[in-house]
């Protein structure tokens, strides 16, 4: 005669069952989810900007200054979002760190205008801000700034990233060729349309720089830094400082890599308002 488990040990493998699969749910939750309650928080609201950030915004942001109420409404949404929701460490004294996080999110903002994708949160889970030239530990060197795609993180020097911002012509910005290093990342693996089309953008400027013609010209032309042409995520990086800051003459020079990156971003800086083509509301 078959005698059945004492109900003890029934239990007591239940309940060891039930312990291991909140354990598994646990190092799920800690590997891939962590904080995402946070960013999805529906009673946690983005705060509204203060009027005079708004002002300040139009101070150092020139397509902002032309956006008519539409886009700036769009704008301003996907800005207030980011700054409840992105972390920022500052290490050392650095002034104004207010003016330093408007930098970084209206960074953010601008590359994704044209996206429906815009919360990066796929590449960026930290932002670590500096006050100036920083040693990298894990690189070994100095940098003004860089992108940690394994740890994802960005790393700013304050000053330069301000100084980015107070010319606004110069085709050199921080903030911008960070995020557009971060956004390489966040497009890498999504099936989207959008994230297909931007990844065919990169393959048509890895086509570009395998043509060593066209790289001795654009060294030649000095109209793009000789810096970008070291790989393509530096190209990429390069080309989008100057199609955000000097689009005209980015299109004039030379319009096939102008529509290569238009098509990446999906907006055209050249049309009153950008494009509003495939943008989600």
């Amino acid at each position: 005669m078959l005698l059945s488990p004492k109900p003890e040990l029934e239990s007591a493998a239940v309940y060891f069952a039930i312990s291991m699969v909140l354990v598994l749910m646990a190092g799920v939750y800690q590997r891939h989810f962590r904080g995402y309650g946070r960013l999805y928080n529906p009673f946690q609201r983005p705060a509204p900007l203060a009027s005079k950030d708004v002002d300040y915004l139009a101070s150092f942001l020139v397509p902002f200054k032309d956006f008519d109420a539409k886009q700036r409404s769009r704008f301003l949404s996907r800005f207030e979002w980011l700054c409840s929701r992105m972390k920022l460490t500052f290490y050392g004294a650095i002034d104004e760190r207010h003016k330093i996080i408007m930098y970084v999110m209206a960074s953010a903002t601008l590359l994704t205008m044209g996206m429906k994708r815009f919360r990066y949160l796929g590449s960026v889970h930290r932002v670590i801000i500096y006050p100036s030239k920083y040693y990298s530990k894990i690189n070994r060197r100095h940098h003004l700034g860089e992108y940690n795609p394994r740890l994802k993180i960005l790393v700013f020097a304050a000053d330069t990233l301000k100084e980015g911002f107070r010319i606004p012509n110069d085709n050199i910005n921080l903030g911008i060729h960070e995020f557009s290093h971060a956004l390489c990342y966040e497009m890498k693996k999504g099936s989207s349309w959008e994230a297909r089309r931007f990844r065919y953008g990169l393959r048509k400027l890895d086509e570009f720089l395998n043509d060593q013609t066209r790289i001795d010209e654009l060294i030649a032309d000095e109209f793009f830094r000789g810096y970008g042409v070291r790989n393509t995520y530096e190209f990429f990086a390069v080309l989008s400082e100057t199609f955000i800051e000097s689009p005209n003459d980015f299109y004039n020079k030379h319009p096939y890599l102008f529509e290569v990156v238009k098509a990446m971003y999906n907006f055209n800086p050249l049309v009153p308002n950008w494009s509003e083509r495939g943008v989600a509301k």
